[in-house]
Order: structure tokens, then C-alpha cells, then sequence
């Protein structure tokens, strides 16, 4: 049995395990129908290519690891569903947990309906993070489209380290120093302000909820912005931050949320091995956060400022995490970073643009799709957007109920109309 050790962040999202559910979640609309034993087999090409996926994680008290598996069958993973209800189906597997401790660390559902397929993946998050989940779905439907073009499903993929280390790799030795020696506990910042959740109650279950601003709103929303100075990152963020004062009595205080943050960046965009490789950019607000959106733009613009001036912006806190991790047990280390480490009860991941000429198979378009992160746990919360032919896609999971899901709708709802409510203005 060929083992291979835990990286940093495989071991921290487990550690996360008591915050969300890990996984991550996409969905790709096709205009027709895909042949689903091709697909199958495409995805059966490139995962075993990716160790990681089809690999067991073992929470060893010293020094966690990877058992890699070579006895997975497509049903382990793949599955086509014909159904009348398929957005129903979408949101079943969307609303669906993998065991660290099973076989394959991935599931994935054709769903198909009047002629209609949806291609819904859900992968644990300890293998890698959203940037090399489109990775690997590009690659899956590289497989695809290669079958058709030469009957091979053969695609090259990435293959180097998993190590967080890598980030530094390209770094000039003086940032190089600098970046190793960046041991502020950057979570120290949050405000520990939560969202006000619905009870819990024994109809709580994952879930994936969802809301949409049209194409024609956005590039109003982006031109209003641009036209400001202001990115169109800038504009959601203080959408977002309207929303929330609205919703929660802060008391007066101040809220923080830290925004994901892609380290590829210090790679010029790309990771040797599939992997997880982000940190945080925190954005603080003050609670006179602004008569209208124009005014808390420019506070999101001026909270912005330091962190897109740092040249070491998200790399904060990563030598004190292996640090930790280094010098002593995992079960001692697990402790420590829990009491050292402050999960911030909300937070936000613009995800990106979803190209659909990325994941054209055999002359199938896409209508629509999006991306998302995991599910969290009461009382944490993160917004995710994705965008797709200039329509955003606003997504929030919880472990909730019915409640919860009305309160969280009405919020993005409340989001979207403080984005339209910019542009008109």
C-alpha cells in the first residue's frame, strides 16, 4: 500500500471539519446531451492521474497521511440520473458530504432531463482548492473531447508537489525571507460578529442555496464602477458589506470579512501538483459604513488600499501554521492552532469568470454555470459568486432548515438590490 504524507492545508481543512463540510461544488448546464459512458471513462483517465482523489486520509495523532487506493470503479464516483426534476437532483448532490475516510474523494452526477444534461462535481476540499477543481474538470472534459478527436482518452496533467511551500518558489530570496518570516496571526483582526442564523432544529441539513444577478445588471453594476474608479471586485464586496449591517446589530463595532485569496499569484497563476494554495485578504468596514453604496464603496476601496499595495498580501500567518505543524504531534498541533486560530464567522470568495468555450464538449455548449465553497456549520457563513456570461451566480451553504434558507435568500436578494440600486443611481 503506497502511502504519501499530509500537506498543510490538507491536514487544516480537516482540522476544518468543525466549521463546514468541506466540499466544493460545481455545475456545468449543457444545451444538449453528453454521452455519459464516455464521460465515465474520461473521468476514470484523469483520476488516476491524480493520486490525491483517490486516496484515504488517515488523522494520525503524529503525523497524518494518504493511503492511495487503486481498487475505485466508476460507480464509486459517477453516476447518470434521468429525472423530470433535475435542479431537485442538482441540489441533492450539491447538498451531499464525502467521507475523508472513504475510497474516492469526489462524487460526480450526470443529470439529465428533456434532452438536457446538468454535470454536477462535488470534491473534498482537502485535495485541492477552487482554481484546481476547474483544473481538473477542464481536464476531465479534455479527456472527453480528445476521445472524439483521436480515441484516446489520454490528457497530461500537472503532477508536481502538493506542498505549501511552493508558493515561495518564485520569489526573489529577499522576499523569499521576508515571506518565511510573516508570522502575524492576521484572523486576530476578525471581529467575531455573526450572522443571525435561524435555531437549529432537527430538520437542519446541508444545503446549497442560490440567486442570480442578470447579465444586463452587472455590466451596468462594472460600467458604474469603472466609471468611480472602482473594480468590480470593490462594488460586490460593499454590496455585501451594506447587506450585512442591515441584517446584523453590530452594537457599534466594526465587521470584518476576509476575503479569499489566491496565492497563485506569487506563481505566475499556477501550482506544480493539485493542491490548495489560498489565503486571506480581511476588509474591514466600520459601522458607519455609508448613507448609499457610493459612500461604502469608497470605504471598501480605502480598506482595500493597504492589502493591493502589500507585495505580500495573503501570505500572512502561513509560517506560524507550519510552524506549528512542524515542531510539534498533530494532535497537540491541532490544539494549539484551534486556540490560536479564529475562524472568522463570515466571509466572501469571488471564485471568478467560468469560460464557457472551457468546457465545450464534442460541439456542446454550456447555458450556464456556476462554482461554490463548502457548506458552514451555525453560526459561520461565506458568500461565494461565480460569473458566467456576465450573470452572477450568489451562492451561500448552510447546515440549516427552511427558515434559515428564507432568511439567507432574502439577504443575497437585499445584496442584488444594492447592486442594481448602484447602477441606477
Amino acid at each position: 500500500m503506497k502511502l504519501y504524507k499530509a500537506e498543510m492545508w490538507d491536514k487544516m481543512q480537516y482540522l476544518f471539519r468543525n466549521y463546514y463540510n468541506r466540499m466544493m461544488h460545481t455545475a456545468y448546464f449543457y444545451s444538449g446531451t453528453l454521452d455519459e459512458d464516455i464521460l465515465a471513462k474520461s473521468f476514470m483517465a484523469v483520476l488516476g492521474k491524480v493520486d490525491v482523489l483517490h486516496s484515504t486520509y488517515h488523522n494520525d495523532p503524529i503525523k497524518p497521511y494518504w493511503t492511495i487506493n487503486n481498487d475505485y470503479k466508476t460507480e464509486d464516483f459517477f453516476a447518470l440520473i434521468e429525472t423530470d426534476s433535475p435542479i431537485e437532483e442538482l441540489d441533492k448532490l450539491m447538498g451531499d458530504t464525502l467521507s475523508a475516510q472513504g475510497k474516492v474523494q469526489f462524487k460526480a452526477r450526470l443529470i439529465r432531463s428533456n434532452g438536457k444534461d446538468i454535470l454536477g462535481v462535488i470534491v473534498n476540499h482537502m485535495c485541492f482548492d477552487g482554481t484546481d477543481l476547474r483544473y481538473f474538470n477542464m481536464k476531465v472534459l479534455e479527456a472527453y473531447n480528445k476521445y472524439f478527436e483521436c480515441g484516446s482518452f489520454d490528457v497530461e496533467v500537472k503532477n508536481g508537489t502538493r506542498s505549501a511551500d511552493q508558493v515561495y518558489s518564485k520569489l526573489s530570496d529577499e522576499d523569499r525571507k521576508i515571506a518565511k518570516g510573516l508570522f502575524k496571526n492576521i484572523t486576530e483582526e476578525d471581529s467575531k460578529i455573526a450572522f443571525p442564523f435561524a435555531k437549529k432544529t432537527k430538520e437542519d441539513h446541508c444545503r446549497l442555496i442560490r440567486e442570480k444577478l442578470s447579465a444586463e445588471d452587472f455590466l451596468a453594476v462594472k460600467a458604474k464602477g469603472k466609471a468611480n474608479g472602482a473594480t468590480i471586485n470593490d462594488v460586490l464586496v460593499a454590496a455585501y458589506f451594506r447587506a450585512l449591517y442591515k441584517k446584523i446589530d453590530t452594537k457599534g463595532k466594526a465587521i470584518t470579512v476576509p476575503c479569499m485569496y489566491d496565492l497563485r499569484r506569487y506563481m505566475g497563476g499556477e501550482t506544480y501538483g493539485l493542491t490548495n494554495l489560498i489565503g486571506f485578504m480581511p476588509c474591514t468596514v466600520p459601522a458607519d459604513y455609508g448613507k448609499d453604496m457610493d459612500e461604502t464603496v469608497l470605504k471598501v476601496k480605502e480598506a482595500l488600499k493597504g492589502a493591493k499595495e502589500d507585495r505580500f498580501t495573503g501570505l500572512y500567518s502561513l509560517p506560524l501554521l507550519k510552524l506549528a505543524y512542524t515542531i510539534l504531534p498533530h494532535c497537540i498541533s491541532e490544539i494549539a492552532i484551534r486556540i490560536g486560530y479564529t475562524n472568522p464567522y463570515i466571509g466572501m470568495s469571488n471564485i471568478g469568470v467560468i469560460n464557457p468555450n472551457d468546457y465545450a464538449v464534442n460541439g456542446l455548449m454550456l447555458e450556464d454555470a456556476f462554482m461554490s465553497g463548502a457548506i458552514k456549520y451555525k453560526p459561520y457563513m461565506q458568500l461565494a459568486l461565480t460569473t458566467f456570461q456576465n450573470e452572477v451566480t450568489f451562492s451561500i451553504g448552510i447546515r440549516g432548515n427552511d427558515e434559515d434558507e428564507k432568511i439567507f435568500r432574502a439577504f443575497m436578494l437585499d445584496v442584488i438590490k444594492e447592486l442594481k440600486d448602484y447602477a441606477k443611481a
